[in-house]
């Protein structure tokens, strides 16, 4: 596999980056997010100037399967369930998420009653059967949802996790016996782990996404078989890891997180390579901004997932990087509502039309427009100068619907829309630190995306963070992230067993079995078995509790069992503050992780031969100064071991880095911006003028 290429498709920009191993040279493009999704990444294509024919290995990632659930624009779906658990979506937990809240309402099932019907059959929780499939309950519930016109049905039956067979014979009685095709979402294919709500729900995820992502991988198959492609099409995961396009096409569930995802790979890998360990990974685009977090190298997987939010969303029993994603990108949309307020977002003026400064017919303005406003981008250096920007626009927009409004100048208005902005990317950082139990500054700040290395001292300032790091490339971050990854298949499997009772040839038979199957997936990928690994862990808790603890399990061990309860009690004294010595403890969960290895891109900036010139300046906006005076250098003038004292502007193509006064930067070995934040003992210069206030 000596040329690979991803593509990652945002709400703004399709970005492109390509790796040849062979001569270990990166190649990075961008263009505008189009309608028809293929369109964009053909462009970005053309303008690497790649030949679809030499490329081994093709990884996608993009947001459509996620903005269909959200934007409630899925399938025409149905749902046959094991008889008396019908109504399980709209019982769910039972739970109200904001009790506080006297009119609250949970989300509407994506499938309603009406096409949610009942089969006679009975799995028990030890894998028994006590009920047979009925075929002829089957097959009438099957032609009712055909005469309702459904597109996809799922499939959740009760206990199939312990036992599957009655969902097999279920499906593929469904598949012969249908007027037509439809697409069929079987839980037990995607997800062998008890709790019936949070799997049914997945299951119906999976169906209702199914159609239009099916179509959507179609366009992108058809798109690379016409240039002459021949290699492998791959699809980022949620979690982590890449999936084959096929495998895709019928779990699209996975892949509901993909873009952002490759960001997070990419910083955890960037920031090992520079000496960090815990980062916050923050990605700031056109359309949202997100954030994640690395603690001790490895990447925080969420334990449960809600697609939309825990209110109003879904719940999504699958392994998910933990993301927070808020509306506020370049393109989020500045107004004043109806009480006077001037909030961001969360709508966006996306790739068409864009912002008012694109002069592609936007007329509404933006978090970009502010910051062209305040000098803070290059109206002649925007993507490195594909599009130029119209200052006068952005100023007239802003004049007229924020500043006019508010009394104010446009000035004080462009930095009130940018302000905000970044205090709801900062709470953002909160959201995944401090309300997690995690002091932000013991962090260190990955700024990325288009947007990201403009707004990150500010935002770094507000929560105490001393260093930022941008890494090469920002503004095609996500994209190296997914170069970066390697394929993987996750396997979970419930087998509820008292850790006395527990025995090694059992468990080395489950795991056996995951990992065989594993290991066939990527042999069909591609993979060598010299470059295929494993990883098992088991999930653990105390009798009588409900949720569980994750640890590898290496086996091997003489006394694997003995050493699997010391290191849970542990891990539970750790993460709880105490442990029950006394307690007896139960395993609940076997997982098996399978990795096909690729080589990795090295991702530096390639040294320059150039001086660094006198750079010019210009005037830029900071809140402490108003305007003054700003110098402005390029990225690959900066060679390794510079230092330079802010209020700096750094160019590079694909993102703009603002150092603000008081801070410095200096480029590493690895040739990544690391910006110190001048800070008064972790506490901005803001809070420190509002503190001497108070005592005079």
């Amino acid at each position: 596999m000596t040329y690979r290429v991803a593509t990652d498709v945002g709400g703004t920009f399709t970005d492109l980056a390509s790796f040849n191993s062979a001569t270990n040279e990166l190649v990075i493009s961008k263009a505008s997010t189009t309608p028809d999704v293929k369109d964009g990444v053909a462009t970005a294509v053309t303008k690497a100037r790649l030949d679809l024919a030499a490329i081994d290995y093709f990884v996608h990632g993009s947001t459509v399967a996620i903005n269909t659930v959200i934007e409630r624009k899925g399938a025409l779906t149905g749902l046959l369930s094991t008889e008396g658990f019908r109504d399980i979506l709209e019982i769910a937990r039972g739970n109200i998420i904001n009790s506080f809240d006297l009119m609250f309402t949970s989300a509407q099932p994506l499938v309603p009653r009406k096409r949610r019907l009942e089969i006679r059959e009975r799995m028990l929780a030890d894998g028994s059967e006590l009920r047979p499939l009925d075929v002829e309950s089957a097959i009438t519930a099957l032609r009712s949802l055909e005469a309702a016109g459904v597109e996809a049905i799922a499939v959740c039956l009760l206990h199939s996790y312990a036992n599957p067979e009655h969902e097999r014979k279920l499906a593929e009685l469904l598949a012969s016996h249908a007027a037509r095709p439809v697409f069929l979402s079987i839980s037990s294919e995607i997800v062998r782990e008890y709790r019936e709500f949070e799997r049914t729900s997945t299951a119906v995820l999976n169906a209702y996404v199914g159609p239009t992502v099916s179509r959507y991988l179609d366009g992108i198959q058809q798109y690379l078989a016409t240039g002459g492609f021949r290699g492998n099409a791959m699809i980022m995961q949620s979690g982590g890891g890449t999936m084959a396009i096929d495998f895709a096409r019928r779990q699209p569930v996975r892949m509901m997180e993909s873009g952002p995802v490759g960001g997070a790979v990419a910083a955890a890998h960037v920031a090992a390579r520079a000496g960090y360990d815990n980062v916050v990974a923050f990605d700031m685009g056109g359309t949202t901004a997100k954030v994640s977090i690395v603690r001790g190298g490895e990447i925080d997987i969420a334990d449960g997932y809600w697609i939309d939010g825990e209110e109003h969303g879904y719940p999504l029993q699958l392994p998910v990087v933990n993301v927070v994603e808020i509306g506020a990108g370049g393109g989020s949309i500045a107004h004043v509502d109806e009480l006077g307020a001037l909030k961001i977002g969360p709508q966006s003026a996306g790739a068409v039309p864009g912002p008012v400064a694109y002069g592609k017919g936007g007329t509404k303005p933006t978090v970009t427009d502010a910051n062209l406003t305040l000098g803070r981008l290059n109206p002649e250096y925007f993507l490195g100068g594909e599009l130029a920007l119209s200052v006068q626009r952005s100023e007239d927009a802003i004049r007229r619907d924020i500043a006019e409004p508010l009394g104010l100048d446009v000035e004080r208005a462009a930095f009130g829309i940018v302000k905000i902005a970044d205090t709801y990317m900062a709470q953002a950082v909160r959201q995944m630190t401090v309300q997690k139990g995690h002091d932000p500054r013991d962090f260190v700040l990955f700024a990325y995306g288009g947007g990201g290395p403009g707004h990150s001292c500010s935002i770094a300032r507000e929560l105490g963070i001393g260093t930022v790091v941008v890494p090469p490339y920002p503004g095609i971050f996500s994209a190296i992230g997914m170069l970066l990854s390697d394929a993987k298949e996750s396997f979970k499997l419930s087998r509820i067993c008292r850790l006395a009772d527990a025995d090694d040839a059992t468990f080395e038979a489950l795991f056996g079995d995951m990992e065989r199957e594993g290991r066939e997936r990527m042999r069909s990928a591609g993979f060598a078995e010299a470059d295929i690994t494993y990883a098992r862990a088991v999930e653990m808790r105390y009798s009588g509790q409900e949720f569980t603890l994750r640890l590898p399990f290496g086996g091997g061990e003489p006394d694997v069992f003995g050493d699997l309860h010391r290191r849970f009690a542990e891990l539970h004294a750790l993460r709880y503050g105490h442990a029950f010595e006394s307690m007896p403890s139960e395993i609940v969960d076997l997982i098996v992780e399978v990795y096909g290895h690729l080589p990795k891109p090295v991702v530096k900036l390639p040294v320059t031969t150039r001086p660094a010139e006198s750079a010019p300046s210009r005037r830029v906006y900071f809140e402490d100064e108003g305007f003054i005076e700003c110098r402005v250098c390029r990225r690959d003038a900066l060679a390794p071991g510079t230092l330079v004292n802010g209020p700096l502007i750094v160019e590079e193509a694909t993102s703009t880095t603002l150092i603000h006064p008081g801070d410095s930067v200096t480029v590493d070995a690895e040739s990544n911006l690391v910006i110190t934040v001048g800070t008064f003992d972790g506490i901005s210069r803001a809070a420190s003028r509002w503190a001497q206030s108070t005592t005079r």
